[in-house]
């Protein structure tokens, strides 16, 4: 990176407000995210795409001549559930040949909050002057531990004067995966249970992430150090161990790590990222590889091979990424019906080629271009 492009980055003790990111999300960088309802979501609702900067494109185009395909479903509680979905996702071209892609999986009673949180300020912490420093010094692991708990603090800042005790209680895990143009290294930053995986062109999982979990023994060793409990809850057939504060009954939760979620926040249960970079120059066979990011709601029913082969199998019978992505979600919705019947968690994937593209080509942009076309992120 340049230093002029570098002096024109803000800093990351800057909040990631509207102004700032109406200035961030210009010239060659943008930032595609689903267009999220206000108030209330019909079960099973598929999201419309948004983009910064406005643009005389859909965000859908520019994703697609990148090589990049997503899809953001809400689940389904019950029959008559109207909450919003807490699912997101971003797919951002930071400059400089860096594209960051990454799904966030909200829970609690205002876990949408802090997942759509992440999914604007993390890209704009990690474009921050400071990361991008660090990324250009091949600091990639402290570029991304710096944006994680400058997001952490942001929610704290921006939402809990919104939220209040909710934010005790609400938290969202993420998965993220940065990659370059030219370069065979994939990294990767991750909090809680959502997955990504390397996915050789016959569907081989060549790689993935391991999810900060209490049945992980060095996770949940470190959070009962910290002050938390590990117990065992029966989940109709099955038993599953979650994190407790120690002799309490909250906030019951299915994994170690987290954006949000206060009450444990001091106790182990902290937002600090696992980071691994995978070098595909060693690994045969993934010249035209995949990496696939979901959220739990795809892992919960299907296996890391499951899903390679299904990704394999339908691109080679010559559909396109993104009618890939809508069988996959439509298969893990069925298996969400046989073993749980009326009720289906939300589900993300964005799926991108492990080659980052060699030309970026930045949206259209629009007569006003700093607008952000109607959308408020704040």
């Amino acid at each position: 990176m340049n230093a002029d492009t570098k002096r024109r980055l803000s800093s990351i003790t800057s909040g990631a407000t509207d102004r700032s990111m109406r200035e961030h999300w210009r010239g060659d960088k943008f930032l595609i995210y689903p267009a999220v309802p206000s108030g209330s979501e019909v079960p099973k609702h598929v999201r419309d795409v948004a983009m910064l900067p406005r643009s005389k494109e859909k965000a859908e185009e520019v994703l697609k001549r990148h090589g990049t395909a997503v899809i953001n479903v809400k689940g389904k509680k019950s029959s008559r559930d109207s909450s919003v979905g807490q699912d997101v996702y971003s797919c951002s071209y930071l400059g400089s040949g860096w594209w960051l892609d990454l799904v966030a999986d909200g829970h609690g009673t205002a876990g949408e909050h802090v997942a759509e949180r992440i999914c604007h300020a993390l890209p704009h912490y990690l474009n921050s002057a400071e990361s991008s420093s660090l990324i250009d010094d091949d600091g990639i692991e402290e570029a991304y531990e710096l944006a994680f708990e400058r997001c952490q603090t942001d929610i704290v800042e921006t939402l809990l004067p919104v939220l209040g005790i909710k934010l005790q209680f609400s938290g969202s895990t993420c998965i993220c995966l940065l990659r370059k143009q030219g370069s065979k290294m994939l990294h990767l930053a991750w909090v809680g249970d959502s997955k990504a995986i390397l996915i050789s062109a016959d569907g081989t999982v060549l790689n993935r992430t391991l999810e900060h979990k209490p049945d992980n023994a060095a996770e949940a060793e470190r959070v009962i150090r910290m002050g938390c409990e590990v117990k065992d809850v029966k989940h109709g057939d099955n038993v599953l161990k979650k994190v407790f504060v120690e002799g309490q009954e909250y906030p019951a939760i299915s994994f170690t790590r987290s954006f949000g979620d206060q009450c444990v926040k001091d106790m182990g249960v902290d937002a600090m990222p696992e980071v691994a970079s995978w070098n595909t120059a060693s690994t045969r066979g993934v010249g035209d590889g995949y990496v696939l990011l979901a959220s739990d709601g795809i892992w919960e029913f299907m296996s890391e091979e499951e899903v390679g082969l299904f990704i394999a199998d339908g691109l080679k019978r010559g559909h396109s990424s993104e009618e890939v992505l809508a069988d996959l979600v439509k298969e893990a919705q069925q298996r969400w019906r046989t073993h749980e019947d009326d009720y289906c968690d939300d589900i993300t994937v964005v799926l991108v080629p492990m080659k980052a593209p060699s030309c970026p080509q930045p949206p259209v942009p629009s007569e006003c271009c700093e607008c952000f076309a109607g959308c408020s992120l704040q």
